[in-house]
């Protein structure tokens, strides 16, 4: 129990500390997660109520993973040159509208063009936020700050997937006059989903006229070959990219074929996982300020190993379940710290085009052995996957640490705001 109020308290003080910009930006992450949530569960039912078939609902989806790819690149660029926050608000308004205009129509290529559109708006919001968090976070709470994030976002997509599976049973069970049928209840549901993510800029809007890193941090000198640091960071995302998608969109077919469970055993499997790492990633921030953000991110993700190759060999449910959680819990709760590590090593420069090639990269990656891990699952099962993906794990892990354990850390720069009343000060003066 103390050292539960310790972490309370630790929280409390670090929660003090986060910026107004950075409060409201987890309420728009938050938000954009719940949409995603509604999205993910409903989306391609909704195509074959609408009569489409299965290897269609597949090139949708692919569109989406498409304009997440092709996306990343200019994002970077936009981030970089546009300001933060202007390019949050592009990405929420062209997510907002594929999420919400493609349930809305039946061609199949308007259907496409809009996947493709909310993944590239997807993108841009993604690339923008982790700069603009750093950004206006001081190194006292910023590891907590995205600690807070990735678990806002995690506890965002249960809510979402807790609405988007029982909002159309509520529909179809209400008078005859009113109810809509399968296909209007499900495209309603989406069309909500659209625009809880256009709801996700509101809180920005308060930030008219903030003060972005753009304007403040490009007086500061790149240092001379900190372009060297984005290719072993890329490397690591290609790798983890490569090792996620040969087990992770396979995990309910691995419940399902290894070990008969039901749906709903599954949809109960993965929304404990998403708390269970919630938490996780919660308590990170404090195990990291012992000993480290690097060593205590390495350490999670090579611990959480032992547990996917279990998963790979075991034949008992309970056990696989249970290696289930921890694997996630483990592997997950590392990805804010490692977040917090490269967004502070990289000068603020590098922070968006950074986040560009290795969202590009993660994507392919996860695309590439996605596409492949089918054929190795019909021929040898499930096991070489996981196994495969360990390596893969094991390797990352260890050539980032490899990589940085000697870096000097950068000077720790001040929060944009720091930075504003720091030059009218001067002025003042």
């Amino acid at each position: 129990m103390s050292s539960l109020r310790a972490v309370f308290r630790d929280y409390a003080e670090a929660g003090r500390a986060f910026s107004l910009p950075a409060r409201l930006l987890v309420v728009s992450i938050f938000l954009v997660w719940v949409a995603r949530g509604i999205q993910g569960v409903l989306f391609n039912l909704y195509l074959v109520e609408a009569g489409h078939q299965a290897p269609f609902v597949g090139r949708a989806l692919a569109m989406t993973g498409a304009g997440l790819a092709l996306g990343a690149l200019p994002a970077g660029f936009l981030a970089e040159r546009w300001g933060r926050r202007r390019c949050l608000m592009l990405g929420l308004a062209a997510e907002g509208i594929g999420l919400m205009v493609r349930a809305l129509v039946t061609d199949p290529g308007a259907i496409s063009a809009l996947c493709f559109l909310g993944g590239a708006g997807q993108s841009l919001y993604m690339i923008a936020a982790l700069p603009f968090l750093t950004e206006h976070s001081g190194p006292r709470e910023r590891t907590h700050l995205f600690s807070v994030v990735f678990s806002a976002a995690l506890l965002a997509g249960v809510v979402g997937s807790a609405v988007g599976g029982l909002l159309p049973a509520a529909l179809l069970s209400l008078p005859d006059a009113l109810r809509p049928g399968s296909l209007g209840a499900y495209r309603g549901v989406l069309v909500l989903g659209g625009l809880v993510a256009f709801s996700a800029s509101l809180p920005l809007l308060r930030l008219h006229g903030l003060q972005e890193a753009s304007a403040a941090q490009q007086r500061e000198e790149q240092p001379p070959g900190s372009g060297r640091l984005l290719l072993p960071i890329a490397f690591n995302f290609l790798l983890v990219g490569c090792g996620a998608g040969l087990v992770v969109p396979f995990m309910n077919l691995y419940f399902s074929d290894r070990f008969a469970c039901s749906a709903a055993q599954i949809g109960a499997y993965f929304s404990i996982a998403s708390v269970v790492t919630a938490i996780a990633g919660l308590a990170a921030p404090v195990v990291a300020r012992r000993f480290g953000t690097l060593r205590t991110a390495v350490a999670f993700e090579l611990l959480s190993l032992p547990f996917l190759v279990t998963m790979g060999a075991e034949s008992r449910l309970a056990i696989a379940v249970g290696a289930f959680w921890l694997r996630a819990m483990l592997m997950q709760a590392g990805t804010p710290l490692l977040q917090t590590f490269v967004m502070e090593t990289l000068p603020p420069g590098l922070r968006a085009r950074s986040t560009s090639v290795n969202n590009l990269l993660w994507n392919l990656g996860w695309a590439a052995s996605a596409g492949g891990a089918g054929a190795l699952i019909a021929r040898w099962g499930y096991a070489v996957p996981f196994y495969l993906t360990a390596a893969l794990y094991a390797t990352a892990s260890i050539t980032f640490y490899l990589s940085f354990r000697r870096f000097p850390p950068r000077a720790i720069e001040p929060r944009i705001g720091e930075v504003a009343m720091s030059l009218a000060a001067q002025e003042v003066n």
